[in-house]
């Protein structure tokens, strides 16, 4: 046997386990009144992944005027939708969710609301698999009693390992053993962990988030919603969702937070042809939760909002982050019409299907975007040919991809 993240886990949560019997607490049930449909809604933004890049988040709640220059709400009875994917690859995470939990309550006294969605990186902080965690996410948990945590953790993990290993199987506690391994588990790792944990700070606020919400006449969810899943019901899935989250499922499980075809990875209305068949079958998801649209992040295509089946399927997942390339764009949506924001710019997105409304689109989008060469990219790679194989045809007018679907520009994890 081996030290193993696992392993790991156990420490950690008996080192949590007694940090809530010293102070009387345990970790609350999780609150599913974030499930309840938003009926009126008189404006929402919604902005997608984030991953630990603060400062461009914070510059396009500014420039969708719902913060100010001091990240006071100013953005009156406004809805936000975040759709997840805080943490990893960059390294203010911690702050950007603190800016989050100070602006659901001051939104609320304004008459506004904010509304943060479970993705698939906030499951895997919670389970432990922190392959995507930047070293700066572990270094903002750093105080003057980190040496000393960590120091504990480094004697709880050898305790634990004598008392579980066979003496042949355990390590040489030697010096080099102990640099390689605080170099693995470095300051502040410790209470990342912790603060991770269904009782910590920012594992309990996750528990109390929704994975799909429906706001106005759209549904929000991480990843999508996959035709087997349309008959679950919105608070069914986010019971689930945070129940697995609860008691620490492992992604290894299967369980609906690892599951492909899961609200939180599925990536299907994203790659789908935009056939009749598609579209009809992404209607049927719609109607079954009497929505008008599906709002998705989770897979980077463009660094602007690409909607898809006439508006009907919207990505605005837009690399914001550093790690992708910083896009800089979100969605709006006033009086049920849905707007791509660019800075103070607003351009409607196409309300029907068709290449030939998607090309309008994406030619007024293109100078705006942080990246006007991947625009173009892409129009000339599924536009432009389904807009003169339109032409060639007496019969036929394509819908926005007749062959294939939009192709993710990365396809994270």
């Amino acid at each position: 046997m081996r030290l193993t993240q696992q392993s790991l886990t156990i420490v950690l949560a008996s080192m949590m386990l007694f940090a809530c019997a010293a102070s009387g607490k345990t970790p609350p049930a999780a609150n599913d009144d974030s499930s309840a449909p938003v009926i009126s809604v008189p404006r929402i933004v919604a902005i997608g992944d984030v991953h630990g890049d603060y400062d461009q988040f914070v510059k396009l709640l500014q420039v969708s005027g719902l913060i100010n220059k001091r990240n006071k709400w100013i953005g009156g009875d406004a809805h936000l939708v975040q759709l997840g994917d805080i943490p990893d690859r960059g390294p203010d995470t911690r702050k950007t969710m603190d800016l989050l939990i100070k602006l659901e309550k001051s939104a609320a006294r304004k008459g506004g609301a904010v509304t943060v969605l479970i993705g698939n990186h906030e499951a895997m902080n919670m389970i432990g698999d922190l392959r995507y965690v930047h070293p700066g996410e572990y270094k903002a948990f750093v105080d003057r009693n980190s040496k000393a945590r960590q120091q504990a953790y480094y004697e709880q993990t050898k305790a634990w390992l004598r008392a579980n290993l066979p003496v042949d199987e355990l390590p040489t506690f030697d010096v080099d053993h102990k640099v390689a391994w605080k170099k693995k588990y470095p300051l502040g790792y410790a209470e990342h962990r912790l603060a991770w944990a269904p009782a910590g700070k920012y594992g309990k606020w996750v528990l109390s988030r929704p994975a799909v919400a429906v706001v106005g006449d759209s549904l929000f969810v991480h990843g999508g919603i996959a035709p087997e899943y349309q008959a679950m019901p919105v608070t069914e899935i986010n019971t689930r969702v945070r129940t697995a989250l609860a008691i620490g499922e492992s992604l290894a499980e299967g369980s609906i937070v690892d599951d492909p075809n899961g609200p939180l990875w599925y990536r299907g209305w994203v790659t789908a042809p935009a056939s009749d068949q598609s579209l009809t079958a992404l209607q049927s998801v719609l109607d079954a939760y009497g929505v008008k649209r599906m709002v998705v992040a989770h897979t980077p295509v463009l660094p602007i909002v690409l909607p898809r089946f006439g508006g009907r399927f919207v990505i605005i997942d837009v690399g914001l982050s550093e790690a992708y390339g910083r896009g800089f764009s979100a969605l709006e949506i006033v009086e049920g019409q849905a707007r791509a924001i660019f800075g103070e710019r607003r351009l409607l997105l196409p309300d029907e299907p068709g290449m030939e409304a998607l090309n309008a689109y994406l030619l007024a989008a293109q100078p705006f975007a942080s990246n006007p060469e991947k625009v173009a990219n892409y129009r000339e790679k599924f536009v432009t040919p389904a807009l003169l194989q339109a032409a060639n045809s007496d019969n036929h007018t394509p819908d926005e991809q007749a062959e294939t679907g939009a192709e993710p520009a990365a396809a994270s994890n």
